[in-house]
């Protein structure tokens, strides 16, 4: 009789930890970042019965009229705490609900608000504002008498638009009508978003909203997960397989964007892709991504050294990163996710890093060593993942690490190689199936002549060719 396989305690681990965090994931559904969610409703049910009390007053009194005084001042504290809170804000009007930064906003159906801010933007053809900084009494006058004018025959939101930058308040821009999507029911932009231009425009904006974030906490502002919570689902749902997913990772951020900007768009879809081989659900997956965004968000504090503020060194950018998001107010499931992310992600096995942590670890480091620089990638794809799984064990999780290399394979996107007929060619796909783990699509950059060739055609290796060596980048 044949012995019993030997359990792999690895996998066992890892399925322990996913039963814990499903459990955890069903608490945390209702109350993801609960206590800032509940601020910003608060402040949003304040700013639009205000506004829209406001609007209501304009069409009796004149904008100099001291009736505005008590209401335009409260506004004003208010808009200035949210700024505080969140950095620019978003008011947007959806099919009869209010939004701000992605919250809803719950009003009292007596008062009518959220349907007579709708009604007063949709007479414009807009469909919300954006705030970029706090707003005085005088601002605020400016933008209620805009607001009540009489809409334009032609072009509504154009001359609305207009009528804003004219009554100088650059801070405020007015936004078009929003529509919700249905579940189940695709929208235009993601049916579109299929191929390597369409994940890059997606990785695009997203690089403007992680460096907002960014600047957020550098500024000391209380974190807000929220809107990169909608960004990681973006992603997610813009990339649904795992091709896609590693074209996002290879496309990262655009060139001009910041570089952390850049690592941490690159780390949360590596960390995703990881993620969808392990098998964890769409909304553990959303909250991997955000915890990825969140990783090395230390190196946005400052601490005292010897040329002024400074970010705080490797060693000391963990805890900082702890420290940061730990001003988000309350405890819960995924903000205790992001803390240990922050806090672990550069943690060896016999540390005992989270799950979360385990996975950022890999997708970070391998981002680390084949990201490149000015002087060139440290290491090429294929010689990083060599070098990784020599760690694998003690540095990495050998499960996690098994993952990644299932998705990615034994030459990964970015691979240069040089074919047996002389051709030189670099890896643009991972493993499309089990027969493909070692034969990926390339294309063509030199001829078997040594020749550069620009706009060189796509081989698929499963079809024609042999690799005979991995070209080492760095000469």
């Amino acid at each position: 009789m044949n012995a019993p396989p030997a359990p792999d305690l690895a996998a066992d681990a890892v399925s322990r930890d996913q039963e814990t965090l499903g459990k955890a994931i069903e608490q945390a559904r209702g109350g993801e970042d609960r206590a800032l969610a509940q601020q910003v409703r608060d402040g949003g049910e304040q700013t639009v019965r205000l506004l829209t009390g406001l609007l209501r007053l304009m069409r009796t009194h004149h904008p100099d009229n001291h009736a505005f005084d008590n209401p335009a001042r409260d506004l004003a504290a208010v808009l200035a705490l949210l700024v505080d809170l969140l950095g620019p804000l978003q008011l947007v009007c959806v099919e009869g609900q209010l939004y701000l930064n992605d919250v809803r906003v719950r009003m009292d159906e007596r008062t009518g608000g959220a349907a007579d801010l709708a009604e007063e933007l949709q007479r414009h053809g807009a469909g919300g504002l954006r705030i970029g900084a706090p707003l005085d009494e005088g601002a605020i006058r400016r933008l209620v008498h805009t607001l009540s004018h009489k809409p334009a025959a032609e072009r509504p939101l154009t001359v609305l638009r207009d009528a804003v930058r004219d009554a100088d308040l650059p801070m405020v821009s007015v936004q078009g009508l929003f529509r919700l999507r249905l579940t189940g029911e695709a929208s235009p932009e993601a049916a579109l978003k299929t191929g390597p231009r369409e994940i890059q425009e997606t990785m695009e904006r997203s690089a403007g909203l992680v460096t907002a974030a960014w600047d957020n906490l550098a500024e000391a502002r209380v974190p807000n997960p929220l809107p990169v919570r909608r960004l990681v689902n973006d992603i997610i749902d813009s990339t649904g397989s795992s091709e896609l997913l590693i074209d996002a990772a290879q496309s990262g951020a655009p060139a001009h964007a910041a570089a952390h900007a850049h690592h941490s768009l690159r780390v949360c879809t590596l960390a995703v892709l990881i993620g969808k081989e392990l098998g964890l659900t769409p909304t553990s997956l959303a909250d991997l991504g955000v915890a990825a965004m969140f990783h090395d968000t230390g190196y946005a504090s400052r601490e005292e050294g010897f040329a002024g503020d400074v970010a705080p060194p490797f060693g000391r950018h963990g805890s900082a990163g702890a420290r940061l998001l730990l001003k988000q107010r309350g405890f819960h499931q995924a903000k205790v996710k992001r803390l240990l992310v922050a806090y672990q992600h550069h943690r060896d096995l016999d540390a005992r890093p989270s799950l979360y942590a385990r996975i950022v670890r890999v997708a970070d480091d391998f981002d680390t060593l084949t990201r490149h620089r000015p002087g060139g990638a440290i290491y090429g794809p294929a010689q990083a993942l060599a070098r990784m799984e020599g760690a694998s064990g003690t540095r990495y999780d050998p499960t996690i690490l098994q993952a990644f290399v299932n998705r990615v394979g034994r030459f990964p996107p970015g691979t240069m190689m040089r074919l047996t007929d002389g051709r030189w060619v670099v890896s643009v796909s991972g493993v499309r199936s089990p027969a493909t783990f070692a034969r990926p699509s390339c294309r063509v950059v030199r001829d078997a002549e040594g020749s550069t060739v620009a706009d060189g055609e796509l081989i698929d290796l499963a079809v024609e060719g042999e690799v005979a060596r991995v070209i080492d980048i760095r000469g």
